[in-house]
Protein backbone atom coordinates (compact mmCIF):
# COMPACT_ATOMS: atom_id res chain seq x y z
CA UNK A 1 0.00 0.00 0.00
CA UNK A 2 1.30 3.71 -0.96
CA UNK A 3 -0.15 4.69 2.37
CA UNK A 4 0.39 3.24 5.88
CA UNK A 5 -2.58 1.13 6.96
CA UNK A 6 -4.05 2.70 10.47
CA UNK A 7 -4.66 0.24 13.44
CA UNK A 8 -7.45 -0.37 16.75
CA UNK A 9 -6.91 -2.18 19.39
CA UNK A 10 -9.35 -5.15 20.14
CA UNK A 11 -12.34 -4.69 21.85
CA UNK A 12 -12.01 -7.28 24.19
CA UNK A 13 -8.24 -6.78 25.01
CA UNK A 14 -6.89 -4.35 28.07
CA UNK A 15 -3.47 -2.32 28.09
CA UNK A 16 -2.29 -2.80 31.63
CA UNK A 17 1.01 -2.04 33.51
CA UNK A 18 1.73 1.27 31.73
CA UNK A 19 0.77 -0.26 28.23
CA UNK A 20 3.27 -3.31 28.16
CA UNK A 21 0.40 -5.73 29.29
CA UNK A 22 -1.71 -6.71 26.46
CA UNK A 23 -5.03 -8.70 28.13
CA UNK A 24 -7.98 -10.61 26.11
CA UNK A 25 -8.56 -11.07 22.59
CA UNK A 26 -10.04 -14.84 21.86
CA UNK A 27 -8.88 -17.25 22.08
CA UNK A 28 -8.01 -15.39 25.45
CA UNK A 29 -4.20 -14.59 26.35
CA UNK A 30 -1.54 -12.23 28.35
CA UNK A 31 0.84 -10.46 26.15
CA UNK A 32 3.70 -9.08 27.53
CA UNK A 33 5.60 -6.16 25.53
CA UNK A 34 9.07 -4.48 26.51
CA UNK A 35 9.33 -0.94 26.61
CA UNK A 36 10.26 -0.67 23.09
CA UNK A 37 7.42 -3.03 22.14
CA UNK A 38 5.00 -0.60 24.04
CA UNK A 39 5.97 2.12 21.89
CA UNK A 40 5.62 0.64 18.75
CA UNK A 41 2.33 -0.10 19.99
CA UNK A 42 1.18 3.11 20.45
CA UNK A 43 2.70 4.60 17.04
CA UNK A 44 0.76 2.22 15.23
CA UNK A 45 -2.37 3.00 17.03
CA UNK A 46 -1.23 6.66 16.43
CA UNK A 47 -1.51 6.06 12.40
CA UNK A 48 2.25 5.50 12.41
CA UNK A 49 4.21 3.44 10.34
CA UNK A 50 6.09 0.95 12.14
CA UNK A 51 9.82 1.89 11.90
CA UNK A 52 12.21 -1.26 11.45
CA UNK A 53 12.18 -5.11 11.23
CA UNK A 54 11.73 -5.21 14.69
CA UNK A 55 8.82 -3.14 14.81
CA UNK A 56 6.95 -4.55 11.67
CA UNK A 57 7.62 -8.39 12.97
CA UNK A 58 5.51 -6.99 16.32
CA UNK A 59 2.72 -5.49 14.04
CA UNK A 60 2.14 -8.60 12.18
CA UNK A 61 2.01 -10.77 15.57
CA UNK A 62 -0.39 -8.32 17.02
CA UNK A 63 -2.34 -8.77 13.57
CA UNK A 64 -2.18 -12.28 13.43
CA UNK A 65 -3.32 -12.97 17.02
CA UNK A 66 -6.13 -10.35 16.60
CA UNK A 67 -4.77 -8.07 19.43
CA UNK A 68 -5.18 -5.00 16.50
CA UNK A 69 -7.18 -4.57 13.39
CA UNK A 70 -6.76 -2.83 10.41
CA UNK A 71 -8.77 -0.04 9.81
CA UNK A 72 -10.27 1.30 6.71
CA UNK A 73 -8.93 4.11 5.07
CA UNK A 74 -10.31 7.13 2.59
CA UNK A 75 -10.63 4.74 -0.02
CA UNK A 76 -7.53 6.84 -2.05
CA UNK A 77 -5.68 3.00 -2.60
CA UNK A 78 -8.67 0.81 -3.25
CA UNK A 79 -8.75 -1.86 -5.97
CA UNK A 80 -11.30 -1.98 -8.38
CA UNK A 81 -14.31 -4.08 -7.11
CA UNK A 82 -17.27 -5.83 -8.90
CA UNK A 83 -20.35 -5.79 -7.10
CA UNK A 84 -22.71 -9.13 -7.45
CA UNK A 85 -26.12 -9.45 -6.69
CA UNK A 86 -28.33 -12.60 -6.70
CA UNK A 87 -31.72 -11.29 -6.85
CA UNK A 88 -35.36 -13.16 -7.02
CA UNK A 89 -38.58 -10.55 -7.45
CA UNK A 90 -35.84 -7.87 -6.31
CA UNK A 91 -38.09 -5.08 -7.15
CA UNK A 92 -37.87 -1.60 -6.70
CA UNK A 93 -34.85 -2.15 -3.78
CA UNK A 94 -32.99 -3.77 -6.31
CA UNK A 95 -32.91 -0.49 -9.20
CA UNK A 96 -32.11 1.04 -5.37
CA UNK A 97 -29.37 -1.21 -5.07
CA UNK A 98 -27.81 -0.95 -8.56
CA UNK A 99 -28.40 2.95 -9.20
CA UNK A 100 -26.37 3.54 -5.95
CA UNK A 101 -23.70 1.07 -6.73
CA UNK A 102 -22.98 1.29 -10.78
CA UNK A 103 -20.78 4.67 -9.78
CA UNK A 104 -18.48 2.93 -7.44
CA UNK A 105 -17.38 -0.05 -10.23
CA UNK A 106 -19.06 -2.71 -12.27
CA UNK A 107 -22.46 -4.26 -11.29
CA UNK A 108 -22.87 -7.81 -11.83
CA UNK A 109 -26.98 -8.68 -11.45
CA UNK A 110 -27.57 -12.59 -11.07
CA UNK A 111 -31.49 -12.93 -11.84
CA UNK A 112 -32.90 -16.25 -10.57
CA UNK A 113 -35.38 -17.10 -12.46
CA UNK A 114 -37.65 -13.77 -11.26
CA UNK A 115 -40.97 -13.51 -12.80
CA UNK A 116 -41.30 -9.54 -12.31
CA UNK A 117 -39.14 -7.98 -14.66
CA UNK A 118 -36.48 -7.49 -12.54
CA UNK A 119 -33.50 -8.21 -14.89
CA UNK A 120 -34.75 -6.13 -17.22
CA UNK A 121 -35.08 -3.24 -14.77
CA UNK A 122 -31.31 -3.92 -13.52
CA UNK A 123 -30.26 -3.75 -16.99
CA UNK A 124 -31.91 -0.42 -17.73
CA UNK A 125 -30.33 0.78 -14.23
CA UNK A 126 -26.46 -0.09 -14.90
CA UNK A 127 -26.20 -3.72 -14.49
CA UNK A 128 -24.39 -6.83 -16.90
CA UNK A 129 -27.66 -9.10 -16.31
CA UNK A 130 -27.07 -12.64 -16.09
CA UNK A 131 -30.23 -15.14 -15.81
CA UNK A 132 -31.42 -18.31 -14.70
CA UNK A 133 -34.59 -19.97 -16.23
CA UNK A 134 -35.61 -21.22 -12.87
CA UNK A 135 -34.93 -20.57 -9.17
CA UNK A 136 -31.32 -22.21 -7.92
CA UNK A 137 -31.09 -20.70 -4.73
CA UNK A 138 -28.78 -18.26 -3.74
CA UNK A 139 -25.94 -20.03 -3.49
CA UNK A 140 -26.03 -20.83 -6.85
CA UNK A 141 -26.92 -17.02 -7.72
CA UNK A 142 -23.32 -16.20 -6.34
CA UNK A 143 -21.38 -18.92 -7.88
CA UNK A 144 -22.86 -17.14 -10.99
CA UNK A 145 -21.73 -13.87 -10.72
CA UNK A 146 -18.22 -14.91 -9.37
CA UNK A 147 -17.45 -16.86 -12.16
CA UNK A 148 -18.45 -13.68 -14.52
CA UNK A 149 -16.40 -11.58 -12.29
CA UNK A 150 -12.88 -10.15 -14.22
CA UNK A 151 -12.03 -8.19 -11.25
CA UNK A 152 -9.81 -9.58 -8.68
CA UNK A 153 -11.98 -8.17 -6.06
CA UNK A 154 -15.49 -8.90 -5.70
CA UNK A 155 -18.68 -7.24 -3.50
CA UNK A 156 -21.61 -9.71 -2.54
CA UNK A 157 -24.37 -7.92 -1.96
CA UNK A 158 -28.03 -9.25 -1.17
CA UNK A 159 -31.14 -7.33 -3.15
CA UNK A 160 -32.79 -6.04 0.31
CA UNK A 161 -29.64 -4.65 1.32
CA UNK A 162 -29.54 -0.38 1.03
CA UNK A 163 -26.01 0.47 0.20
CA UNK A 164 -25.06 4.36 0.69
CA UNK A 165 -23.11 5.44 -1.79
CA UNK A 166 -18.81 4.93 -0.62
CA UNK A 167 -20.18 2.23 1.65
CA UNK A 168 -17.03 0.13 0.99
CA UNK A 169 -14.51 3.11 1.05
CA UNK A 170 -11.35 1.72 2.13
CA UNK A 171 -12.50 -1.90 2.67
CA UNK A 172 -10.70 -3.18 -0.88
CA UNK A 173 -7.60 -1.49 0.25
CA UNK A 174 -7.19 -3.95 3.47
CA UNK A 175 -6.84 -6.66 0.94
CA UNK A 176 -3.65 -5.06 -0.50
CA UNK A 177 -2.65 -4.65 3.18
CA UNK A 178 -2.95 -8.31 3.81
CA UNK A 179 -2.05 -11.09 1.42
CA UNK A 180 -3.40 -13.85 3.56
CA UNK A 181 -7.28 -11.81 3.39
CA UNK A 182 -9.44 -13.84 1.58
CA UNK A 183 -12.69 -12.44 2.94
CA UNK A 184 -14.04 -8.96 4.91
CA UNK A 185 -17.36 -8.54 5.79
CA UNK A 186 -19.12 -4.56 6.71
CA UNK A 187 -21.73 -4.16 9.15
CA UNK A 188 -25.14 -5.03 8.11
CA UNK A 189 -27.71 -3.00 10.22
CA UNK A 190 -31.51 -3.80 10.30
CA UNK A 191 -33.10 -0.58 8.07
CA UNK A 192 -35.20 1.55 10.66
CA UNK A 193 -39.22 0.86 10.79
CA UNK A 194 -42.31 1.39 12.20
CA UNK A 195 -43.22 -1.44 13.73
CA UNK A 196 -42.66 -3.62 16.75
CA UNK A 197 -40.55 -6.24 14.61
CA UNK A 198 -39.07 -3.80 13.11
CA UNK A 199 -37.39 -2.35 15.91
CA UNK A 200 -36.70 -5.52 17.37
CA UNK A 201 -34.49 -6.83 14.25
CA UNK A 202 -32.67 -2.89 15.00
CA UNK A 203 -31.16 -4.39 18.02
CA UNK A 204 -31.67 -8.39 17.16
CA UNK A 205 -30.98 -9.20 13.69
CA UNK A 206 -29.03 -12.00 13.08
CA UNK A 207 -27.25 -10.59 10.06
CA UNK A 208 -25.90 -7.75 12.68
CA UNK A 209 -22.68 -8.50 14.57
CA UNK A 210 -22.18 -5.36 16.49
CA UNK A 211 -19.72 -2.46 16.59
CA UNK A 212 -16.62 -4.61 17.43
CA UNK A 213 -13.82 -5.50 14.36
CA UNK A 214 -11.76 -8.87 14.50
CA UNK A 215 -10.38 -11.57 12.99
CA UNK A 216 -13.41 -14.16 12.22
CA UNK A 217 -13.29 -18.00 13.29
CA UNK A 218 -15.31 -20.60 14.95
CA UNK A 219 -12.97 -20.13 18.23
CA UNK A 220 -13.53 -16.16 17.55
CA UNK A 221 -15.92 -13.49 18.91
CA UNK A 222 -17.07 -13.61 16.04
CA UNK A 223 -17.57 -17.07 14.58
CA UNK A 224 -18.92 -16.02 11.13
CA UNK A 225 -20.33 -13.41 8.98
CA UNK A 226 -23.55 -13.39 6.72
CA UNK A 227 -23.40 -13.73 3.15
CA UNK A 228 -25.72 -10.20 2.99
CA UNK A 229 -22.89 -8.22 2.35
CA UNK A 230 -19.82 -9.22 1.45
CA UNK A 231 -16.27 -8.68 -0.21
CA UNK A 232 -14.07 -11.25 -1.08
CA UNK A 233 -10.95 -11.74 -3.26
CA UNK A 234 -11.49 -13.94 -6.32
CA UNK A 235 -9.20 -16.78 -6.67
CA UNK A 236 -9.52 -18.31 -2.95
CA UNK A 237 -13.13 -18.57 -3.76
CA UNK A 238 -13.14 -19.93 -6.65
CA UNK A 239 -10.38 -22.47 -5.61
CA UNK A 240 -12.70 -23.85 -2.92
CA UNK A 241 -15.86 -24.12 -5.21
CA UNK A 242 -17.27 -20.73 -4.05
CA UNK A 243 -20.58 -21.40 -1.90
CA UNK A 244 -22.21 -24.53 -1.69
CA UNK A 245 -24.87 -24.98 -3.88
CA UNK A 246 -26.31 -27.82 -1.86
CA UNK A 247 -27.13 -26.07 1.45
CA UNK A 248 -30.28 -23.37 1.29
CA UNK A 249 -29.55 -21.90 4.74
CA UNK A 250 -26.06 -21.64 6.24
CA UNK A 251 -23.55 -22.03 3.01
CA UNK A 252 -22.29 -18.45 4.13
CA UNK A 253 -21.00 -19.81 7.04
CA UNK A 254 -19.70 -22.78 5.65
CA UNK A 255 -17.71 -20.91 3.30
CA UNK A 256 -16.18 -18.41 5.79
CA UNK A 257 -14.94 -21.76 8.27
CA UNK A 258 -13.53 -24.14 4.80
CA UNK A 259 -11.32 -20.91 3.80
CA UNK A 260 -10.00 -20.05 7.96
CA UNK A 261 -9.23 -24.21 7.58
CA UNK A 262 -7.37 -23.61 4.09
CA UNK A 263 -5.17 -20.88 6.32
CA UNK A 264 -6.80 -17.95 4.71
CA UNK A 265 -8.10 -14.89 6.56
CA UNK A 266 -11.43 -13.91 7.45
CA UNK A 267 -12.30 -10.56 8.87
CA UNK A 268 -15.34 -7.99 10.25
CA UNK A 269 -14.91 -4.87 9.56
CA UNK A 270 -18.08 -2.64 11.09
CA UNK A 271 -16.47 0.65 9.98
CA UNK A 272 -18.20 -0.27 7.32
CA UNK A 273 -21.53 -0.55 7.14
CA UNK A 274 -24.79 -1.58 5.18
CA UNK A 275 -28.98 -1.59 5.74
CA UNK A 276 -31.07 -4.85 5.53
CA UNK A 277 -34.66 -4.38 4.82
CA UNK A 278 -36.13 -6.08 8.41
CA UNK A 279 -38.57 -9.16 7.89
CA UNK A 280 -42.02 -8.24 6.64
CA UNK A 281 -44.02 -10.23 8.90
CA UNK A 282 -43.33 -11.94 12.27
CA UNK A 283 -43.87 -15.23 10.25
CA UNK A 284 -41.74 -14.10 8.04
CA UNK A 285 -38.96 -13.72 10.95
CA UNK A 286 -39.55 -17.19 12.27
CA UNK A 287 -39.38 -18.81 9.06
CA UNK A 288 -35.70 -17.71 8.82
CA UNK A 289 -34.81 -18.28 11.86
CA UNK A 290 -35.99 -22.05 12.00
CA UNK A 291 -34.19 -21.83 8.45
CA UNK A 292 -31.03 -20.71 10.04
CA UNK A 293 -30.91 -23.46 12.49
CA UNK A 294 -32.05 -26.58 10.31
CA UNK A 295 -28.39 -25.56 8.97
CA UNK A 296 -26.46 -26.41 12.11
CA UNK A 297 -26.45 -30.14 11.92
CA UNK A 298 -25.15 -29.97 8.08
CA UNK A 299 -22.55 -27.56 9.22
CA UNK A 300 -21.64 -30.10 12.39
CA UNK A 301 -21.63 -32.61 9.83
CA UNK A 302 -18.79 -30.93 8.01
CA UNK A 303 -17.18 -29.20 10.46
CA UNK A 304 -17.11 -31.15 13.53
CA UNK A 305 -16.95 -28.89 16.61
CA UNK A 306 -16.87 -26.20 14.75
CA UNK A 307 -20.71 -25.50 14.96
CA UNK A 308 -20.68 -26.32 18.78
CA UNK A 309 -23.61 -24.24 20.36
CA UNK A 310 -21.17 -23.85 23.57
CA UNK A 311 -17.78 -23.66 24.28
CA UNK A 312 -16.83 -23.67 27.21
CA UNK A 313 -13.71 -24.19 29.60
CA UNK A 314 -13.25 -26.75 32.29
CA UNK A 315 -12.80 -24.03 34.85
CA UNK A 316 -16.34 -22.31 34.36
CA UNK A 317 -17.61 -26.32 34.24
CA UNK A 318 -17.00 -26.55 37.75
CA UNK A 319 -18.04 -23.23 38.63
CA UNK A 320 -21.24 -24.01 37.03
CA UNK A 321 -21.21 -27.27 38.49
CA UNK A 322 -21.55 -26.16 41.73
CA UNK A 323 -24.12 -23.84 40.80
CA UNK A 324 -26.38 -26.33 40.59
CA UNK A 325 -26.05 -27.32 43.37
CA UNK A 326 -27.91 -24.17 44.69
CA UNK A 327 -24.95 -23.46 47.11
CA UNK A 328 -23.91 -19.49 47.00
CA UNK A 329 -20.70 -20.31 49.45
CA UNK A 330 -19.49 -23.14 47.45
CA UNK A 331 -20.23 -21.45 44.31
CA UNK A 332 -18.16 -18.63 45.29
CA UNK A 333 -15.25 -20.86 46.42
CA UNK A 334 -15.18 -22.43 43.55
CA UNK A 335 -15.05 -19.37 41.76
CA UNK A 336 -12.31 -18.14 43.95
CA UNK A 337 -10.57 -21.35 43.38
CA UNK A 338 -10.84 -21.14 39.24
CA UNK A 339 -9.07 -17.50 39.93
CA UNK A 340 -6.53 -18.40 42.05
CA UNK A 341 -5.53 -21.42 39.54
CA UNK A 342 -5.49 -18.38 36.88
CA UNK A 343 -3.68 -15.97 38.65
CA UNK A 344 -0.71 -18.61 39.35
CA UNK A 345 0.45 -18.54 35.90
CA UNK A 346 1.42 -14.67 36.62
CA UNK A 347 4.64 -14.10 37.69
CA UNK A 348 4.10 -11.01 38.96
CA UNK A 349 2.02 -9.19 40.95
CA UNK A 350 0.29 -7.43 37.62
CA UNK A 351 0.22 -10.19 35.55
CA UNK A 352 -1.77 -12.05 38.67
CA UNK A 353 -5.01 -9.34 38.18
CA UNK A 354 -4.37 -9.40 34.62
CA UNK A 355 -5.21 -12.81 35.28
CA UNK A 356 -7.91 -13.41 37.43
CA UNK A 357 -9.45 -9.74 35.45
CA UNK A 358 -9.28 -12.43 32.16
CA UNK A 359 -10.62 -15.48 33.90
CA UNK A 360 -13.80 -13.52 35.45
CA UNK A 361 -14.74 -11.95 31.52
CA UNK A 362 -14.12 -15.45 30.97
CA UNK A 363 -16.43 -16.52 33.03
CA UNK A 364 -19.40 -13.57 32.40
CA UNK A 365 -18.67 -14.17 28.09
CA UNK A 366 -19.37 -18.12 28.88
CA UNK A 367 -22.67 -17.86 31.22
CA UNK A 368 -24.48 -15.70 28.59
CA UNK A 369 -23.42 -17.99 26.21
CA UNK A 370 -24.74 -20.75 28.05
CA UNK A 371 -27.96 -19.03 29.04
CA UNK A 372 -28.28 -18.77 25.24
CA UNK A 373 -27.88 -22.47 24.84
CA UNK A 374 -30.78 -23.14 27.45
CA UNK A 375 -33.01 -20.99 25.91
CA UNK A 376 -32.26 -21.80 21.87
CA UNK A 377 -30.16 -24.92 20.97
CA UNK A 378 -31.32 -26.92 23.94
CA UNK A 379 -34.71 -25.81 24.38
CA UNK A 380 -36.82 -28.87 23.98
CA UNK A 381 -34.37 -30.02 27.08
CA UNK A 382 -34.46 -27.00 28.87
CA UNK A 383 -38.36 -27.40 29.00
CA UNK A 384 -38.38 -31.29 29.93
CA UNK A 385 -36.23 -30.90 33.02
CA UNK A 386 -37.85 -27.69 34.00
CA UNK A 387 -41.15 -29.58 34.08
CA UNK A 388 -39.63 -31.95 36.41
CA UNK A 389 -37.67 -30.61 38.67
CA UNK A 390 -38.01 -27.47 40.61
CA UNK A 391 -34.37 -26.65 40.57
CA UNK A 392 -34.25 -26.82 36.88
CA UNK A 393 -37.02 -24.15 36.66
CA UNK A 394 -34.92 -21.79 38.85
CA UNK A 395 -31.89 -22.11 36.32
CA UNK A 396 -34.04 -21.36 33.43
CA UNK A 397 -35.50 -18.68 34.83
CA UNK A 398 -32.14 -17.21 36.04
CA UNK A 399 -30.91 -17.93 32.08
CA UNK A 400 -33.78 -15.75 30.80
CA UNK A 401 -32.81 -13.24 33.01
CA UNK A 402 -29.55 -13.45 31.80
CA UNK A 403 -30.71 -13.64 28.33
CA UNK A 404 -33.49 -11.00 28.19
CA UNK A 405 -31.29 -8.55 30.24
CA UNK A 406 -28.11 -8.66 27.22
CA UNK A 407 -31.11 -8.55 24.70
CA UNK A 408 -33.27 -5.42 26.36
CA UNK A 409 -29.60 -3.51 26.56
CA UNK A 410 -27.45 -4.56 23.97
CA UNK A 411 -24.21 -2.02 23.93
CA UNK A 412 -24.78 0.27 21.79
CA UNK A 413 -28.22 1.06 23.85
CA UNK A 414 -31.49 -1.19 23.15
CA UNK A 415 -35.48 -0.71 23.02
CA UNK A 416 -37.45 1.71 24.94
CA UNK A 417 -38.96 1.28 28.29
CA UNK A 418 -42.70 0.78 26.31
CA UNK A 419 -40.98 -1.64 23.84
CA UNK A 420 -39.92 -4.39 26.00
CA UNK A 421 -42.61 -6.53 26.27
CA UNK A 422 -42.96 -6.98 22.38
CA UNK A 423 -38.82 -7.17 22.29
CA UNK A 424 -38.88 -10.29 24.57
CA UNK A 425 -41.98 -11.55 23.59
CA UNK A 426 -40.52 -11.76 20.04
CA UNK A 427 -36.72 -12.83 21.46
CA UNK A 428 -38.96 -15.90 23.03
CA UNK A 429 -40.52 -16.81 19.39
CA UNK A 430 -37.30 -16.11 17.87
CA UNK A 431 -35.24 -18.89 20.37
CA UNK A 432 -38.15 -20.97 20.01
CA UNK A 433 -38.24 -20.86 15.92
CA UNK A 434 -34.28 -21.71 15.52
CA UNK A 435 -34.80 -24.49 18.04
CA UNK A 436 -37.77 -26.43 16.30
CA UNK A 437 -35.88 -25.74 12.88
CA UNK A 438 -32.65 -27.42 14.57
CA UNK A 439 -34.02 -30.33 16.35
CA UNK A 440 -36.18 -31.16 13.23
CA UNK A 441 -33.38 -31.03 11.51
CA UNK A 442 -31.11 -32.82 13.93
CA UNK A 443 -34.07 -35.65 14.19
CA UNK A 444 -34.34 -35.92 10.60
CA UNK A 445 -30.65 -36.36 9.63
CA UNK A 446 -29.56 -38.22 12.76
CA UNK A 447 -26.97 -35.50 13.38
CA UNK A 448 -26.79 -34.89 17.14
CA UNK A 449 -23.21 -33.12 17.13
CA UNK A 450 -24.63 -29.75 16.61
CA UNK A 451 -26.52 -29.91 20.00
CA UNK A 452 -23.75 -30.90 21.85
CA UNK A 453 -20.95 -28.75 23.57
CA UNK A 454 -17.05 -28.65 23.44
CA UNK A 455 -14.97 -28.80 26.38
CA UNK A 456 -12.42 -26.62 25.40
CA UNK A 457 -9.44 -25.99 27.75
CA UNK A 458 -7.49 -24.10 24.71
CA UNK A 459 -10.32 -21.86 25.88
CA UNK A 460 -9.08 -21.06 29.71
CA UNK A 461 -6.83 -17.72 30.51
Amino acid sequence: MSRTPRFELDAGVRRRDDGRQLVGGTPPRLLRLSEAGARVLDRILAGEPPAGHAAEALTRRLVDEGLVHPVPGDGADDPPVTAVIPALEGGERLVALVTALVDEGPVVVVDDGSRDGSGARAAAAGARVIRHGSPRGPAAARNAGLRAVETELVAFLDADCVAAPGWRRGLAALFVADPALALAAPRVRSAPGATALARYEEHSSPLDLGPHAGLVGPERRTAYVPAAALMARREPLLALGGFDEAMRFGEDVDLVWRLVTAGHRVRYVPASEVGHAPRPSVGAMLRQRAGYGSAAPDLSRRHGAASTPLRISPHTGAVWATALTGSAPLTAAALAGSCATVARRGNDRAARLALVDLALRGHGTATRHLSRALLREWLPLSLLAAARHPRARRLLLAAAAVDHLAAAWPSEGGPAPRELPATLALRTLDHFAYATGLWRAAISHREARALLPNIDAAGEA
